[in-house]
């Protein structure tokens, strides 16, 4: 059997009224913090925008996950471009020691030796630098890691933004005397201790967030006008030699004059590969393909960039910053501002 403690019936009615004034109150006091834009969570009045965060913290750790995938499926493709460019490199450098030998044979049979010996490589080199299978295969899978790192460079902004808005808002409520008090209020009244946000969750988006940037480059690029629709942009060659160039991503590949090609080092040799260029007035010249070391814009560098030397005959040539550079990159010309807008994600392949 259960006893029961029975108060005097002035007291306990005097009981029962505290409780309902204090509940009275309470209520009071949150409905006050939820007009002020607050909800009551298990220990902090916050914002519901923390939990608009949290979903964007989570859709960003997927899209995390794709941006790495996407770039170690263009880095594997890159790796097979590369490992065909080096194999028609060793083709080449064997068909030159064959020509050596071929000016020093002394009989018709080591004659037509080594001339069969160089057709054949000729015709290795042929086959693969006619093959763009790998070429295709990078170039789509590049414009997918692309399309996903300007996905994921958005989605880290729109997150900041967010982030910082919430900050703000706290930092708003916090100047307010009555929402103190409102809170103050309402732990007195219910026993249990709550405070104004930011909850602990909104701090730890914040270093998640900072440690995203971290992998994120983002640069506007000042340009001057080159002529006609062009703008023009400095470009540091290997870490040495800064030359002006147009813009021109129509180009397939960065142009350089001869003269200019001399001047950053990379003049054509007898094994540099020739190529058709067609150009916009519609003819068709020959050139020479070479490799910079690096090519860098701003904060950007770019490794091993192909570009097409023009014939010394076309002196007036201008030089064109096209696609073998711009392909590594997300990119877009604000003519409004005269900037050029670059952004490059390296995520490492770690978690942020």
């Amino acid at each position: 059997m259960v006893l029961m403690r029975f108060l005097p019936a002035a007291g306990f009615l005097a009981a029962l009224l505290a409780a309902g004034y204090a509940r009275a109150d309470a209520e009071r006091a949150e409905k006050y913090l939820e007009d002020q834009g607050l909800r009551r969570l298990s220990s902090h009045f916050a914002l519901p925008e923390e939990a608009e965060l949290t979903a964007m913290m989570r859709e960003l750790s997927d899209k995390h996950r794709e941006v790495l995938t996407t770039q170690r499926e263009m880095a594997a493709w890159q790796n097979k471009v590369e490992a065909k460019k080096k194999l028609v490199l060793g083709y080449l450098q064997q068909r030159s020691r064959l020509r050596v030998q071929l000016a020093n044979a002394r009989t018709p049979a080591a004659h037509n030796r080594l001339v069969l010996m160089m057709n054949e490589l000729a015709d290795r080199i042929v086959f693969l630098q006619e093959s763009e299978e790998e070429e295709k295969k990078l170039e789509a899978a590049r414009a997918t890691a692309n399309k996903a790192a300007e996905e994921y460079i958005e989605m880290v902004l729109a997150a900041r933004r967010l982030h910082d808005r919430i900050e703000a808002k706290y930092a708003e409520l916090g100047g307010v005397e009555l929402v103190g008090k409102a809170v103050e209020h309402y732990s007195e009244q219910t026993g249990k201790t709550y405070e104004l946000g930011p909850t602990a969750t909104l701090a730890s988006h914040d270093r998640r967030l900072a440690a995203m940037e971290r992998n994120v480059l983002t640069d506007a690029i000042p340009l001057r006008k080159a002529g006609g629709d062009l703008w023009a942009v400095s470009v540091m060659f290997n870490g040495r030699h800064a030359q002006e160039m147009a813009i021109d991503t129509g180009a397939s590949i960065v142009c350089l004059p001869w003269k200019m090609a001399q001047k950053v080092g990379l003049t054509p040799d007898e094994d540099s590969p020739t190529l058709k260029l067609s150009l916009a007035d519609g003819s068709v010249v020959e050139g020479h393909r070479v490799t910079a070391e690096s090519l860098r814009v701003g904060k950007f560098t770019a490794e091993d960039v192909e570009c097409a030397v023009l014939p010394a005959e076309m002196p007036q040539a201008a030089p064109l910053l096209g696609l073998s550079f711009f392909k590594n990159f997300n990119f877009k010309i604000d003519s409004a501002e005269g900037k050029l807008i670059m952004s490059q994600v390296d995520l490492g392949g770690g978690r942020p």
